[in-house]
């Protein structure tokens, strides 16, 4: 497994550190494990880096950072996926032998989660360049699936949350208390209408995060954006990722009580507003959607709804926010044409 030694002894073997350095400045090595075991390595005014490495190559989560690698490879060596670059971290070198990947470490930024737990107030501006992110993401970026050597390197397929009540869907609850949440979807037969809706309106069609939200969003102190955590990214539907962002900004705290969903809307609807408007200054809406607005509140639902099954999975403890989160995610998931509606009036 990955040690700060090895990191640093890494970092020397590429040139990004020297012998001299590693005597001189102060250096902070700080191990993390997570779905990988990562080395962030810090000094002060000085570039800094994260050192990953799969915790068990043989397990299925080692490809995850194999997918993070990918795209920060295509980031660098491709030409029409670079369009990426400017929002994502710096990328170094992906050791392929030894499943090491290389990135910057973003120093002088905060998360946009850390600013919102401030109740900082989100300049629209801020939201308007996530659009513009995830745009350039499902747009120019994701022209380089014309060549199928690409699209081989991500995982097609729906999000898992829309696969609920199907025969074949791969989730299964692990507690009681998941059980719980998932049979308040299933018995609502306009639930199980509108994640069909859901999978009829998904298409396999762009590069996508997978796990966009707040906590996945740096802003730098001079008020650029940085996306980061890309080890699920996979083909999908662009409109999954902008789902997220519109979860994080109508639930702001993820672990206190929600405000109930017309409340939020209305407290979050210009920032809202600004993601999408600089979304599709990049990647035109879908236009096999009659409102594609509908389909992204619809999937924002659906997403809320996975966040509730995910808190649960692991804890036979349903926590006092989670059925107030799931009462707004099964409002968005059934009924997205009402918060449409609210959405042009706030226009």
């Amino acid at each position: 497994m990955l040690t700060r030694r090895d990191a640093l002894q890494h970092l020397l073997r590429l040139g990004l550190l020297s012998p001299a350095e590693l005597v001189t400045q102060d250096i902070r090595a700080t191990e993390y494990v997570g779905r990988n075991h990562l080395v962030r390595i810090e000094r002060t005014g000085a570039p800094c880096y994260i050192v990953k490495q799969p915790r068990d190559e043989t397990a299925p989560d080692a490809a995850t950072m194999w997918t993070e690698a990918a795209i920060f490879w295509l980031s660098v060596h491709d030409a029409e996926f670079a369009v990426l670059a400017p929002w994502l971290p710096k990328y170094y070198h992906y050791d392929e032998p030894n499943k090491l990947l290389t990135i910057e470490l973003v120093t002088a930024s905060d998360s946009l989660l850390a600013k919102q737990m401030t109740n900082t107030a989100l300049d629209p501006r801020l939201l308007h360049d996530i659009g513009r992110a995830f745009g350039t993401l499902h747009g120019p970026a994701s022209r380089v699936l014309r060549e199928e050597r690409v699209r081989r390197l991500f995982r097609p397929g729906l999000a898992w949350v829309l696969t609920l009540g199907q025969p074949q869907s791969p989730y299964a609850p692990g507690t009681a208390a998941a059980q719980s949440v998932l049979a308040a979807v299933l018995q609502r037969p306009d639930a199980v209408a509108a994640l069909a809706q859901a999978r009829t309106d998904w298409r396999d069609a762009h590069i996508v995060h997978g796990d966009a939200k707040a906590a996945n969003v740096l802003i730098l102190d001079h008020g650029a954006v940085r996306v980061i955590d890309w080890e699920i990214a996979a083909l999908g539907d662009g409109l999954w990722d902008v789902a997220g962002m519109v979860h994080s900004l109508l639930i702001p705290n993820p672990l206190g009580p929600p405000e109930p969903l017309v409340q939020a809307q209305t407290r979050a609807q210009a920032q809202i507003d600004a993601l999408w408007t600089g979304y599709v200054t990049t990647a035109p809406p879908p236009s096999h959607l009659a409102d594609p607005r509908v389909a992204l509140l619809r999937l924002a639902g659906a997403r809320i709804l996975q966040t509730c099954l995910e808190t649960t999975q692991v804890t036979n403890q349903i926590y006092p926010h989670v059925p107030l989160m799931l009462q707004i995610g099964l409002e968005l998931l059934t009924d997205p044409q009402a918060s449409r509606a609210r959405w042009s009036r706030a226009a």
